[in-house]
């Protein structure tokens, strides 16, 4: 069910900043250190936002890009909050002037530039949280000892002359800083939903204006030090909407991508699963608990005469078995899913294609366990070994046929008892037997008659002398 949301009152919204921006510019009026306090504790509060918002849901992105932004904001808060303590008529940093909360101002503001650029080459990557985090707070305890006890950072306000070459030039960089996250963001638009990719732009974009503001002021109670201030603002609150808004009332837009990659990352290693089972030379079965077919590849579909969607799902056993095989097979199955056996690695069987015909599949089985070792089913390569069959089938009745034609020749070859007169051979049951008929029983020769000289001279001696006065 799709819950529809109240379309946006953009009228409203416009009216609404319009009457704060009119009650703060009232604030600058009457007490503009009230104002600035008011203006830069936003910005802090919204930092601390948004680190803990990033810091609390680590666990449950797979890119570092809000780590990375949600760490940083964490310390560009902290110096912030230095920044507005440090202002003229706080009186809380005594010796200094208007210098030092220009140079945190600076300060805060390239490591907010850094951080925006940075963050974009984290959107495929994990981050380490604990070295984020050193790295940030190391960061920001050499920029602080460099102000405070070292005192060699830059110059950026000198009183009765305004800003110096440096504050200037920096509001530059970091503003040509800015537009190169922008262009990041623009060319990583796919790794972030849209509207948290339309609220950081807007976000980055009011940043960049407000820091060339900030390169136009004399006085820090100026008028472009106040639009830069309020600009300030309006790039803050769309940071509070592109994160922190959207991570507490809407988190799946931000966990949108990471669930996006990770189904694009899990498809493409789908895929590349079924090339591998598809160039294999074996027929490959996965089995659920039931006997249905959960998983075949395309040799397997070949051997059945079937598609895929003729087979997932449907019952093993009774739809691909013979049934003078299936009780047998099927005792073997269930011995393996309730007692998890391996002793049925190895199994000859037939299967029955879709033409109605038989195949002799051999196969090699394997138990499927989840990560708690319970039974999900089985996995099975199967090789058609019907035509080696049948060849052995063959091999085997020509080698029974020469074993019986060696047999015969063996008993002609032994000693045959045969008649000193008549010639007749004495069989194994024994009757006197005729030499050809003999002969004729145990072996492939047949005979033909005739005569030989002597006989012949013995039984028709007139045809001899014939033949000699000739």
């Amino acid at each position: 069910m799709k819950i529809s949301r109240p379309a946006v009152k953009y009228p409203l919204q416009v009216l609404f900043w319009a009457f704060a921006f009119g009650l703060l510019y009232l604030l600058s009026l009457y007490q503009y250190l009230l104002f600035h306090t008011v203006a830069e504790l936003f910005s802090i509060v919204i930092a601390g936002c948004i680190f803990i918002l990033s810091w609390n849901s680590r666990g449950f992105f797979e890119n570092g890009y809000f780590h990375v932004l949600g760490t940083a904001f964490l310390f560009i808060g902290i110096i912030d909050l230095l920044h507005t303590l440090a202002y003229r008529g706080m009186n809380i940093f005594p010796g200094y002037d208007a210098n030092l909360p220009t140079q945190l101002w600076i300060m805060a503001r390239y490591m907010e530039a850094v951080a925006l650029l940075s963050a974009p080459f984290f959107l495929k990557r994990r981050v380490r949280y604990s070295l984020t985090l050193a790295g940030y707070f190391t960061a920001t305890v050499l920029l602080l000892l460099s102000l405070f006890a070292l005192r060699v950072f830059p110059d950026c306000y000198i009183e009765g002359q305004g800003l110096t070459p440096f504050k200037k030039i920096s509001e530059y960089v970091i503003s040509t800083i800015l537009v190169g996250s922008i262009i990041l963001l623009l060319t990583r638009r796919e790794t972030l939903s849209r509207p948290v990719l339309r609220f950081m732009v807007a976000a980055v974009t009011l940043t960049i204006i407000s820091e060339i503001s900030f390169t136009l002021y004399v006085s820090v109670y100026g008028i472009s030090n106040l639009t830069g201030h309020l600009l300030k603002i309006l790039s803050f609150f769309f940071i509070y909407k592109s994160i922190v808004e959207t991570g507490f009332s809407r988190p799946f837009d931000l966990l949108l991508n990471d669930l996006k990659q990770k189904e694009l990352k899990i498809e493409g290693e789908r895929d590349r699963a079924e090339q591998y089972l598809d160039i294999a030379e074996v027929m490959l079965l996965a089995l659920d608990t039931e006997g249905r077919v959960t998983l075949i590849n395309r040799k397997g579909c070949s051997i059945l005469g079937c598609c895929g969607e003729e087979i997932i799902g449907k019952n093993w056993f009774e739809t691909f078995l013979p049934e003078i095989s299936r009780p047998t097979l099927e005792t073997v199955f269930k011995k393996m899913i309730l007692q998890g056996e391996t002793q049925y690695e190895y199994v000859e069987d037939r299967i029955r294609t879709k033409e109605g015909g038989e195949r002799i599949i051999a196969w090699h089985n394997a138990v499927v366990r989840d990560t708690d070792g319970a039974v999900m089913g089985t996995l099975s390569s199967g090789e058609d070994i019907t035509e080696r069959k049948v060849a052995e089938a063959e091999r085997e009745k020509l080698i029974r046929s020469l074993k019986a034609v060696s047999s015969k020749s063996q008993t002609l070859s032994g000693m045959l008892p045969i008649c000193a007169r008549c010639k007749k051979i004495r069989d194994e049951e024994g009757n006197w037997k005729q030499v050809e008929v003999y002969v004729g029983e145990h072996s492939e020769a047949t005979f033909s008659h005739g005569l030989c000289p002597v006989c012949a001279k013995e039984l028709y001696p007139d045809m001899q002398l014939e033949e000699e006065e000739q």
